[in-house]
């Protein structure tokens, strides 16, 4: 009687697992949110990949009615676990970098897994049996080819992380000031789905896929009411991210538009400004800020100091303020770091000694010690 309690309870998350995907899928299909709807195709250009995601689900099927066989569970579990890794790939080049892939492109990508998805289904179908020797082949080789998806999903994460920061820099000299943007949120999704079907891959357990199911079941009702939400903004994709997929693509160099010239005289007269103001002491000054003090195009002095050798307008301002908290330092070998921080522009402690550290490649006592030898 448990037995079959237990039976009935993986079913029926199962089937919601299911059928919530089918929803969503079809959300993707057919539903476009009024904040999308003036240019739906460049402000959600993956729209219908993700439903593709959505409907694979589909492949479940199989275990929906052989719930409890060792067979189904494996085909399921392993199955799972390439689909996901696979077409979380194809996903996220698409939407953040418009990696856009044809049919025939998806096919011999996904060759592998379309290949050991078939062999899976032998013994859910009969064909052969699911023996020790089988089950270890195949065990080794879902867990290679899904290593090699989850390696490109991690270069795929360190990119936006880097592009993000990029993005960043150029506007912020205060990391507390970063925004907090759709991309770094869930720049970690791909990989944390992943993980969580190569656990229940090798768990190879009945109530472990249940769990799963669980889990990804409210992954779906959570994307289904952010999609419906009325109130939804629209977000748009950082522009730096088509720019430097379009590059990448075309092998293209960067063409500067002032001459060298020029932009050593408006970057001395930038250095000049800063100094003279201090403005690297205020500690939320912004690319903006900078940009209406010296009365120039925002373009223009992006270009210079990204030309020169502080390469990004957060590591001109806290190199400045570095150099700042140095001369306290050399002249007051006790002062309060705390202080020190708050009198270079830093916002606190931590945030000064993590700067410090990443410019100066020793920390704050470090460089006390190197320089009064205590």
């Amino acid at each position: 009687m448990a037995h079959s309690t237990l039976y009935m309870l993986m079913f029926s998350i199962n089937l919601i697992f299911i059928v919530t995907s089918i929803y969503s899928w079809s959300l993707k299909r057919f539903y476009v949110p009024d904040a999308y709807k003036d240019n739906f195709g460049e402000l959600y250009p993956m729209s219908r990949t993700m439903g593709y995601v959505y409907i694979l689900q589909l492949f479940e099927l199989p275990y929906l009615f052989l719930i409890g066989r060792p067979e189904a569970l494996f085909y399921v579990n392993g199955t799972g676990l390439l689909f996901f890794t696979s077409s979380l790939v194809i996903l996220f080049r698409g939407y953040f970098f418009l990696r856009f892939y044809t049919i025939r492109q998806v096919i011999v990508f996904m060759h592998p897994v379309i290949i050991v998805w078939l062999i899976l289904l032998l013994p859910v179908l009969g064909v052969i049996e699911l023996t020790p020797t089988f089950h270890t082949a195949m065990t080794a080789l879902i867990l290679f080819i899904s290593l090699g998806y989850m390696l490109a999903l991690d270069q795929i994460r360190r990119k936006i992380a880097m592009t993000l920061r990029e993005v960043d820099e150029d506007e912020y000299s205060n990391e507390g000031d970063f925004p907090i943007q759709f991309a770094r949120n869930i720049q970690w999704l791909p990989l944390v789905i992943s993980l969580v079907a190569a656990v229940t891959f090798i768990a190879d357990n009945a109530v472990v896929k249940m769990v799963r199911d669980v889990i990804f079941t409210a992954l779906n009702m959570w994307f289904a009411i952010y999609t419906l939400n009325p109130h939804r903004k629209t977000k748009h994709l950082p522009e730096i991210f088509r720019k430097k997929d379009e590059d990448e693509l075309l092998g293209s160099t960067v063409k500067y538009r002032l001459s060298a010239k020029y932009c050593q005289e408006i970057e001395a007269k930038l250095v000049e400004v800063i100094n003279e103001r201090k403005l690297y002491l205020e500690e939320h000054l912004t690319m903006n800020d900078l940009t209406d003090i010296m009365h120039t195009n925002k373009n223009y002095l992006s270009e210079v100091i990204a030309r020169s050798h502080y390469q990004s307008f957060y590591k001109l301002i806290n190199s400045l303020r570095i150099e700042h908290a140095c001369s306290i330092l050399e002249n007051d070998s006790s002062a309060k770091l705390e202080q020190v921080a708050i009198e270079s522009g830093f916002t606190s402690g931590s945030a000064f000694s993590q700067v410090f550290k990443r410019l100066m490649e020793m920390s704050p006592k470090e460089y006390i010690t190197q320089i009064h030898g205590k």
